[in-house]
């Protein structure tokens, strides 16, 4: 794991406050289950779920957890994306049995912290996914770190998030605020529930400034 991967944690204190409390509530979560591997996915593109999750990410370990932030986004990966010609090597050269999982982990300038690029964009990502490969990983994962969060692609485009959130602890959804409707939204958890995902909740977005006090008490703009 040489060469770290830097990533930006600059954030407002109101949006800092947000991620943590998002991060509070997922620790209670583990009174009745242990929650180590996290699935997160949206109803439709650009509603911010990548930078929430590696957001989330950074939030457990600077409460001092052994992280790791996995890119399952194998359809447009973003997070990473200004990364990855340094970076090749990630997820799909993984599950494709090309490289061992060590070498697809690259650790960041973040404490406690390791990563999983996305890896070059394969034809298959929902086999991949699918593939014993992917649950002998989590396995894996769950015995080195205190959380593992997965970016997936929005559920209401495809099935890859659906295939993940079979596999994990917990599923996140996120959803843009006045963005996606009612029945977009409850399409997109029935499609968890069938996959027997264990839905933690829903983390509502992009909140405008003058709408934000109705549903806590900071007045920001980003959630």
């Amino acid at each position: 794991m040489s060469d770290k991967v830097m990533i930006n944690n600059k954030l407002c204190d109101a949006v800092e406050e947000a991620i943590r409390t998002l991060r509070t509530n997922i620790q209670f979560c583990n009174t009745d289950k242990a929650v180590k591997t996290i699935c997160l996915t949206s109803c439709v593109p650009n509603e911010g779920k990548s930078s929430t999750s590696i957001n989330l990410a950074v939030s457990m370990a600077g409460d001092g957890k052994r992280v790791l932030h996995v890119d399952a986004d194998m359809r447009k990966p973003g997070i990473y994306k200004e990364i990855m010609s340094r970076y090749s090597v990630g997820l799909t050269n993984y599950l494709s049995g090309m490289v061992e999982l060590e070498d697809a982990i690259r650790a960041t300038n973040i404490d406690n912290l390791d990563v999983i690029v996305c890896g070059p964009k394969p034809p298959n990502p929902a086999e991949l996914l699918g593939t014993e490969r992917f649950s002998q990983m989590l396995a894996v994962l769950k015995e080195k770190y205190d959380y593992v969060i997965i970016d997936t692609p929005p559920l209401g485009s495809m099935i890859d998030a659906a295939i993940v959130a079979s596999q994990t602890d917990g599923t996140i959804m996120l959803i843009e605020y006045n963005t996606v409707d009612y029945k977009k939204a409850v399409m997109v958890k029935e499609q968890l529930e069938k996959a027997n995902a264990r839905i933690l909740g829903v983390v509502i977005n992009k909140i405008p400034r003058r709408e934000y006090k109705q549903y806590y008490y900071y007045d920001y703009d980003y959630y």
